[in-house]
C-alpha cells in the first residue's frame, strides 16, 4: 500500500540539563549489578535540512536483546535514562519532562515492554535520533507537533467511488488526527502527512476495512410435490326395475315371430304348445333382441299372473388411481456476507394499469391510445440474506413470495393471489433451513347407489364411493457454505494512539 514515503525536517528544542541520579537494576543473572547514571549534559543537535531527510527511511532503534528486572523509586527525569541505558539506549531529555517521583517495579521485561511501561508511567514519548539515541519529551500536543517526525504516504484504494474516498479521508482526520490529507478520487488515491505511528495505525485500519467480506455459497433446492389419489370402491346397484306379465310378453314375442316358431315346431326342436322351449330357442339363436328377456330378469308367481322383473346392469368396482410427481430445481448462489441473494422461478406477466389517449388535432386524424404496462413476477421469488454468527453458525434472513393470477379481474385488470413468508433462522454450517408450504389441496367425493343404503350397518360397500384428493406442496431447502472468511477474529488488533 506504501507508494511514497518522505520525512519532513524536525526542529529540535534546546535540551535542558538533567541532574545526575543513582539507581540499582537487577538483570537476569542471580547477582545484582549497580549502575550509576552519568549526568546528562545539554546538547545542541544540528538542524537538518530538507536535502538531509528527503527519502530517508524511518529510524529504527537497535537495543540490546536482554531482559531486566527493575525496582526503582526515583523521579521521572532519572527513571527514563536508567531504564533505557540498561538496554544500550542513550537518552536526550527535554525540559518538559517532570521531576515527580515515580515507583517502577517490573520483572523480566525486554526493551519494548520496558519502554512502553516507562512512557505510561511518566506520561512521555520517545523520538528516535539514531539507532542508539532517543529524545524523551512530555506527551503533549505541542511536543508531538514539534518533535515527532512527519511521514507522508500515498494510499491506493482501487474500486472505491468518490463517496467512499471521502469516508476514508474522514477516518484519517477524525480518528487518527491526520490534519493534512489530499484525495484524488479519479485515481483512487489519498496522500496523508502525519507522524509515523499514525501512518502505521492507518495502514492496519485500512487493511481491516478493505479486507473484504466473507463469501457464501447457498445451495437452494426447490421441490414441487404433486400428489393425486382417486380410489373407486363399491357396488353399483340398479337404480330402476321393470315389471311385466310373463305370459303376455311371451305371446307377443311368438306372435311377432310366427314364421320362426313354425320352423322350430316343424323341425321337431320343440312341441307346438311348449312356449317356454320355443322362446329359449329364439333367444339362444339370437333371432330376437331388445326384449325384456334379453337382459337380466326374474320370474315369480304362476299361471296367468306369472310376473317378471327386469333391471339395469349391476357392477362391482375396486379401482385405485394414484400419481406422485416431483419437480426439482437445484441452484447454487454465491453472495457476500450481509448481502441479499434473489432466486426467481416463474414468468413476468404484463398488466396494463392505464392507457393514455392523445386528443386528435383535427377531425381527419384518429386518436391513438398508448397503454401503460407494468410487469409482475408470477411464480416463486426467494430472497436470502446470510450473516455469520460466531464460528460455526449462520443466520438466514428468508423472504419467500408466491404470486399467481387469481382468475378474476377488476376493470379489466387481473387480480393477483399472493402469499408471503418472512423469517430469520439460525443454522450451523452445512445444515439446511427447511421451508414447506401447501400450495393447494382439493378433496372431492362422489357416491353412486341407493340413497341411505350405505348408512345401514354392514352395507357400506353396497354403494359405489369415489374419493379424489389432489395435494400440491412446495418444499425449499437452503444450505449455507462459507467459501471465504474475511475476518476470523471478532475484533481487529488494538491500536494505541496518543490522546492529543
Amino acid at each position: 500500500m506504501l507508494v511514497a514515503l518522505t520525512f519532513a525536517p524536525v526542529a529540535w528544542a534546546q535540551l535542558a540539563n538533567t541532574p545526575s541520579s543513582t539507581a540499582t537494576t537487577k538483570g537476569d543473572s542471580p547477582a545484582s549489578t549497580d549502575l550509576i547514571a552519568a549526568p546528562h549534559q545539554t546538547t545542541d543537535l544540528p538542524r537538518l535540512s530538507m536535502e538531509d531527510v528527503r527519502g530517508a527511511a524511518p529510524i529504527e532503534l537497535v537495543p540490546d536483546n536482554i531482559r531486566h528486572n527493575f525496582h526503582l523509586r526515583v523521579d521521572e527525569r532519572s527513571l527514563i535514562p536508567q531504564v533505557l541505558s540498561a538496554y544500550g539506549i542513550q537518552v536526550a531529555m527535554d525540559s518538559s519532562v517532570r521531576s515527580q517521583i515515580v515507583p517502577f517495579d517490573v520483572d523480566n521485561v525486554d526493551f519494548t515492554e520496558a519502554s512502553s511501561m516507562v512512557m505510561l508511567a511518566t506520561d512521555t514519548f520517545f523520538v528516535p535520533l539514531d539507532s542508539k539515541r532517543v529524545l524523551a519529551a512530555a506527551d503533549t500536543k505541542t511536543n508531538r507537533t514539534q518533535y515527532e517526525r512527519q511521514a507522508m504516504e500515498t494510499f491506493s484504494f482501487p474500486g472505491l467511488n468518490a463517496n467512499d474516498m471521502t469516508d476514508m479521508q474522514n477516518i484519517a482526520r477524525t480518528i487518527f488526527g491526520a490534519e493534512r490529507s489530499m484525495v484524488e478520487p479519479a485515481q483512487g488515491k489519498m496522500t496523508v502527512r502525519s507522524p509515523g505511528a499514525q501512518i502505521d495505525a492507518m495502514n492496519q485500519a485500512y487493511a481491516e476495512l478493505l479486507a473484504g467480506r466473507s463469501e457464501f455459497q447457498l445451495d437452494v433446492g426447490v421441490y414441487e410435490v404433486d400428489k393425486s389419489s382417486s380410489p373407486n370402491v363399491g357396488a353399483v346397484l340398479p337404480n330402476s326395475a321393470t315389471l311385466f306379465n310373463a305370459k303376455s310378453e311371451i305371446d307377443s314375442i311368438l306372435a311377432n315371430n310366427s314364421t320362426l316358431v313354425d320352423e322350430i315346431v316343424a323341425s321337431g326342436l320343440a312341441s307346438a304348445g311348449d312356449y317356454t322351449a320355443i322362446l329359449a330357442i329364439l333367444l339362444a339363436s339370437g333371432e330376437i333382441s331388445g326384449t325384456v328377456f334379453n337382459s337380466s330378469f326374474v320370474l315369480f308367481g304362476g299361471g296367468w299372473t306369472e310376473t317378471g322383473a327386469e333391471w339395469n346392469t349391476t357392477s362391482v368396482n375396486m379401482l385405485l388411481s394414484r400419481s406422485d410427481v416431483r419437480s426439482l430445481n437445484q441452484v447454487q448462489l454465491r453472495v457476500l456476507d450481509q448481502e441479499e441473494a434473489t432466486f426467481r422461478s416463474g414468468e413476468r406477466y404484463p398488466i396494463m394499469t392505464s392507457s393514455y389517449t392523445a386528443i386528435a388535432s383535427s377531425s381527419s386524424s384518429s386518436a391513438v391510445s398508448t397503454p401503460q404496462i407494468q410487469y409482475e413476477d408470477l411464480g416463486l421469488t426467494l430472497k436470502v440474506k446470510p450473516r455469520i454468527e460466531g464460528e460455526n453458525n449462520v443466520s438466514l434472513d428468508l423472504n419467500l413470495k408466491v404470486e399467481s393470477l387469481a382468475g378474476s379481474a377488476i376493470n379489466d385488470i387481473p387480480v393477483l393471489a399472493s402469499r408471503q413468508f418472512t423469517s430469520v433462522v439460525s443454522v450451523r454450517l452445512g445444515e439446511s433451513a427447511l421451508i414447506v408450504s401447501a400450495m393447494s389441496k382439493e378433496d372431492s367425493s362422489a357416491i353412486t347407489g341407493i340413497p341411505g343404503l350405505s348408512e345401514i350397518p354392514g352395507l357400506h360397500n353396497a354403494t359405489d364411493w369415489q374419493d379424489t384428493t389432489n395435494d400440491v406442496d412446495l418444499v425449499i431447502l437452503v444450505t449455507p457454505h462459507i467459501l471465504r472468511v474475511a475476518h476470523r477474529e471478532d475484533t481487529g488488533e488494538m491500536l494505541l494512539l496518543p490522546l492529543h
